[in-house]
């Protein structure tokens, strides 16, 4: 009896060591079909003090699953030691109630801590029918969700290229390249690039046709040049930190949905999924032609070098080969 006793104690102690603690509030949150949310870890949420010697590990999971759903995902920024949970709720969604828990670890006092976080998913009064798709050179997917970054990109579509989309602007879609195939820099300093994509129910505004027009000509370039910069409407997105890779700019119409209906049928909405789901994937398709052609241009370049230094070499040593035969006929 005294050593069942003893063994509760120190499994008791055990679990108090690992940060078991009762069941906290649970964190809600409200989310829309086919609008991407995120939510913002911070060492805060699970009252810690984000100290600059004090490490964090944060691992969230589906409710009594290893893994997150398909469409959630996770980027921790060891910068500012915070972690983002980020996604698109398909408009398939069947489930209306997720239950997300969220693990934190202290690597300085080895506490560990768990939260529960339920999202609520609701249908969107307006889909979007129409979206812009681009890629972004200079920033990392955790980088978007900085102070008002993802503001600022939609205002300069609201208040300068796409005027009409002001009242339903919102973002669709959000990855890192990397994570949808593109290769990861050389540099582990360089940045990864993140695809965006930004929908509306209105129509596309002439200054966007136009700019399709203008862009075109690089469709047809080999290599995509990093610092294009003679684009007219340039100036918007450098003044607020971005660096487009227009080589990837498209404009997209997408299933065309009856406004007079709010409501639409499970069919509808699953056909609007896989077609955005396909164009993300083309909008990939022309970022990996790019990035092949670079590759191939590359190679074409080392095997060109390689060739001079070849026949360099030949000509030296005919020229070495003549001077010592010359030079024995002199003696």
């Amino acid at each position: 009896m005294h050593f069942t006793a003893t063994v509760f104690v120190n499994t008791v102690c055990i679990f108090a060591a690992l940060g078991h603690v009762e069941p906290t509030a649970i964190i809600t949150r409200d989310v829309r079909e086919t609008e991407m949310f995120y939510y913002e870890i911070r060492p805060e949420l699970f009252n810690w003090t984000n100290g600059a010697d004090t490490g964090f590990v944060f691992t969230p999971s589906l409710q009594n699953y290893p893994d997150l759903l398909h469409w959630i995902h996770y980027k921790f920024n060891s910068k500012n030691r915070h972690g983002y949970l980020y996604g698109t709720p398909p408009a398939d969604s069947l489930d209306r109630q997720i239950l997300l828990d969220i693990i934190g670890l202290n690597k300085k006092t080895y506490q560990v801590e768990t939260r529960v976080m339920q999202l609520n998913i609701f249908e969107k009064s307006e889909y979007a029918t129409n979206e812009v798709r681009f890629k972004i050179n200079n920033l990392n997917v955790e980088d978007m969700f900085h102070e008002e970054r993802i503001q600022y990109l939609l205002d300069i579509f609201r208040q300068n290229l796409w005027l009409g989309s002001k009242p339903n602007l919102y973002v669709t879609f959000l990855a890192s390249a990397s994570d949808l195939g593109q290769r990861l820099p050389l540099d582990p300093n360089d940045t990864e690039g993140v695809i965006v994509n930004l929908g509306s129910s209105s129509n596309f505004s002439t200054i966007l046709y136009d700019l399709e027009k203008e862009i075109s000509p690089l469709q047809k370039m080999n290599k995509c040049p990093k610092d294009f910069k003679r684009t007219s409407v340039e100036r918007y997105f450098r003044a607020n930190g971005f660096n487009l890779d227009w080589c990837s700019f498209k404009l997209v119409e997408l299933t065309i949905i009856n406004q007079n209906n709010h409501t639409m049928n499970v069919q509808d909405k699953i056909s609007i999924t896989k077609h955005t789901e396909e164009n993300v994937w083309e909008l990939m398709e022309s970022l990996r032609y790019s990035q092949s052609m670079d590759g191939d241009t590359s190679k074409l370049s080392v095997t060109l070098l390689i060739f001079m230094i070849f026949v360099i070499g030949i000509i030296l040593s005919i020229g070495v080969f003549r001077w010592h035969k010359k030079k024995k006929l002199f003696f």
